[in-house]
Formats: structure tokens, sequence, C-alpha cells
């Protein structure tokens, strides 16, 4: 009876040590499953990299032209640059001492190019449709634009403000309206001019960025300000 026993727990043990063989083989070969999904990933990163760079056509010319033109700007070199060419080009057209525009300001900022229009050359009093003036303006200021601007695809924010005088009417229920339309006005005459539209936005601010503070410390009002703060900008950046 003792060797029967033996016998018939030989095949039960060899059996579970069989299963457990198994299964620790099956375990082995589950670890390793993720490799495959990785491979897969990689493999499908990299086609998609080669057929976006194949598809692409890079203008090497003209990144190393506003490559030069970014370094020379942000160090302030005497390196040619888009944005240096345009500010030259529009201050010797509108701020030269033999015909200066008084209706036209360009400065330099760290936004880039900022050329200031009073909204008095533009608009009438509570309207946002440019005045034949205004037009005109607007018109001689993307003569300038044109060859640079569009070439080097360079940004243009127009921004619209008004001074803090409340406006109440059906077309513009308060300054953040008029400011906007204001903007958009002239952005829409800047495409009808040629100008590249990809690049270019329409922004108003109402009167949270005046130029000059309405008032002063005391409470006093400043004399002047409101004329400065009514206005429209035109920041030209990369």
């Amino acid at each position: 009876m003792f060797n029967f026993m033996n016998k018939k727990q030989q095949p039960i043990e060899e059996t579970r040590s069989k299963k457990v063989v198994v299964e620790e083989e099956n375990d082995e070969g589950g670890a390793n499953d993720w490799l495959a999904t990785y491979s897969d990933m990689i493999t499908l990163l990299m086609a998609f990299f080669v057929i976006f760079f194949s598809a692409s056509k890079v203008d090497m010319q003209l990144f190393e032209e506003l490559k030069n033109g970014f370094v020379s700007d942000k160090l302030n070199t005497t390196t040619g640059s888009p944005l240096k060419m345009l500010y030259n080009q529009l201050d010797s057209t509108f701020d030269n001492s033999a015909m200066d525009n008084p209706r036209v300001d360009i400065e330099k900022d760290f936004r880039g190019i900022n050329i200031l229009l009073g909204s008095e050359s533009l608009f009438s009093s509570g309207e946002a449709s440019l005045t034949p003036a205004g037009r005109q303006t607007i018109d001689e200021i993307c003569l300038s634009l044109d060859s640079i601007v569009g070439k080097y695809n360079l940004t243009m924010d127009i921004e619209g403000h008004t001074d803090d005088t409340p406006i109440r009417s059906f077309r513009f229920p308060s300054n953040w309206e008029l400011s906007s339309a204001r903007a958009a006005t002239v952005l829409r005459q800047m495409i009808e001019n040629g100008l590249p539209p990809q690049n270019s936005r329409a922004i108003g601010f109402a009167d949270v960025k005046p130029t000059i503070k309405p008032f002063d410390a005391e409470g006093n009002y400043v004399i002047g300000s409101r004329e400065k703060n009514r206005r429209v900008e035109i920041i030209i950046h990369y």
C-alpha cells in the first residue's frame, strides 16, 4: 500500500511542477509585450516626422535673414534686420524734419515698432468709420509696410484705445465696442491695401491702457490727457 501511494502522488507532484513552470513562462512572455507596442509607436512617430519634413519647404535665405535680424534687434547691433529696415523707412517718411506728419508718431519699444495714430485724425467723435483724411493716412502707412511686412511674415497688432469718457449708443454700448470697432476698421483698410491678414489681429482696450492717466494723485483732471489716450496703435513685431 505504501508503494501504491508513492506511485499515485508522483504524477500529481509532476503535474503541479509542470503547471508552475508553464505559468512562469507565460508571465515572462507577458512582461515583454509592452516592447512591441512601444516599438510600433516609435516607428509611427518616425514616419510622421519624415513625411512632415519632406512635405515642408524651408526657405533658408529667409530663415537666415530673420535669424540675423532677430539677434541684431535683441542685441541692438548695427546689423540690418526687417524691423530695423522698417523703422528707418517709417521714420524717414513720417518723422523727418522736412515734412513731419503730426498725425503719425513712430516709436520703438520692447514689443517692436509702434505706430501711434491719434483718433481725431482717423475718426469723428463716437464713430468707427474712417474719415477721408484718416483713410489717406492709413493708405500712406501701408505703402511703407507693404514691401517688408509680407516678405518677412511680420505680425501686426492693431489696438484701439479710447479715453475714460463713457459712451452709450445703440451701436456702441460701451468703449469696449467702440475701441474694438475702430481697430477692426483700420485693419480692414490695411488688408484692402494688400497687407497679409494671416498674421494680423485687431484688439480693443477701451480706456484701460491710457498713455497718460486722466487724473493726478489729487483727483485733478490732467489737461490734454484724453486727447492723448484716444488713439490707435499699430505694433509690428516678429
